[in-house]
């Protein structure tokens, strides 16, 4: 990919490339093109006609080209039909391709470039839900920004305002300015919001692995894998627990940030980049990680219809995406230090859980 160009939003073929479906699409955007296009055409259609009805009256002669005034009429018509296709190619072909133009005119307006490797590697934990809405996983925005969109007027690209994203942020982290998000980022790529939880209540409160088979039933995941999540890792690795979900929505909450103008492009970067960088050192693999941000998503919504949706989805991308993001390598461990929550896989919250509950044991 020398270019950059993306799929064109809502739709999965990567990259946008010019469709038939697009002459229709912006005829009323463009009704001049549309017109020509169209009258240009259907001459075509005609000259085309009478170009065949001389040649046949040419095949009776064995294609011997008349003299004088025919033989000069014959060539026109050859010139005029050949001059038309080529006005109507031209013009449908400026309809068809305005996703692709508008596309490029984007990236030119936002200054977005070809992201180097580590940056796509980080940006591919968050591939699954961007290729299901046919969303960007390119660029930084997964949607077209309108303050990157310059003072080109666009027909096929629509963009959004910062106010969509503060809106989801507000609702769902409430987070409304800078200092609410480095908040909310500094638990989960420290603490995480419910990775205790999962470790505390699948070591000590999984009698008859009641949570484990509906984490299990929720997920479609077996439960010898959410129970493995509990565990140490080859190399010393700490326990998964659900630190995929964590950092999955470091990702997701970086990325919208950035998009509701709450933090710089530089700070979402940082970000999403040390997540990663945390993910490549806990997982084995893309489909290890992903399993595990479904498994978190699971136990903290307790819900079927959430989980359903995140099984849904992965299933789709795994059936469809072809977007060349998904061929990237699974990257090293490099030995990193990880938190401290992290590396200990919360044992001394295990370990004080475990003496409360014999203690209320003692005493009843």
């Amino acid at each position: 990919m020398n270019t950059l160009l993306q799929n064109n939003p809502h739709e999965h073929i990567f990259p946008v490339r010019g469709k038939w479906k697009y002459l229709e699409q912006y005829k009323k955007t463009h009704p001049l093109f549309y017109i020509v296009a169209l009258l240009s055409g259907v001459v075509c259609l005609s000259l085309f006609f009478f170009l065949i009805v001389s040649l046949t009256q040419l095949a009776a002669t064995h294609f011997q080209l008349p003299e004088g005034r025919q033989r000069y009429g014959l060539l026109a018509l050859i010139y005029a039909f050949l001059q038309t296709l080529c006005c109507f190619i031209l013009f449908v072909r400026f309809l068809c391709r305005t996703p692709v133009r508008e596309q490029l005119q984007y990236y030119k307006s936002s200054g977005a470039t070809l992201l180097p490797e580590a940056k796509r590697q980080a940006l591919r934990l968050h591939v699954v839900d961007m290729f299901y809405a046919g969303f960007w996983i390119e660029t930084l925005e997964y949607y077209p920004l309108a303050s990157h969109k310059g003072k080109h007027r666009y027909y096929a690209l629509y963009t959004e305002n910062s106010h969509e994203y503060r809106t989801v942020l507000d609702d769902d982290w409430s987070i409304l300015d800078q200092e609410d998000y480095t908040a909310v980022t500094e638990q989960l790529l420290t603490t995480g919001y419910h990775s205790a939880s999962f470790a505390v209540t699948l070591s000590l409160y999984n009698q008859e692995r009641a949570h484990s088979k509906r984490l299990a039933a929720l997920t479609g995941l077996s439960q010898s894998y959410i129970l493995s999540c509990l565990e140490p890792g080859p190399d010393g690795r700490p326990p998964r627990l659900i630190w995929g979900y964590e950092y999955w929505r470091t990702i997701v909450v970086a990325r919208n940030a950035f998009m509701a103008g709450y933090i710089t492009a530089e700070r979402a970067w940082q970000d999403i980049l040390q997540a990663a960088s945390f993910a490549f050192e806990l997982f084995d693999s893309f489909e290890d990680f992903h399993n595990n941000t479904r498994l978190g998503n699971a136990f903290w919504s307790d819900s079927y219809e959430a989980a359903n949706e995140k099984s849904v989805c992965y299933q789709f991308f795994k059936e469809k995406c072809d977007w060349p993001i998904v061929s990237l390598p699974w990257p090293a461990p490099q030995g990193i230090r990880l938190p401290a929550a992290m590396a200990g896989g919360y044992a001394h919250k295990i370990e004080l859980a475990r003496k409360m509950m014999h203690q209320r044991d003692s005493l009843n």
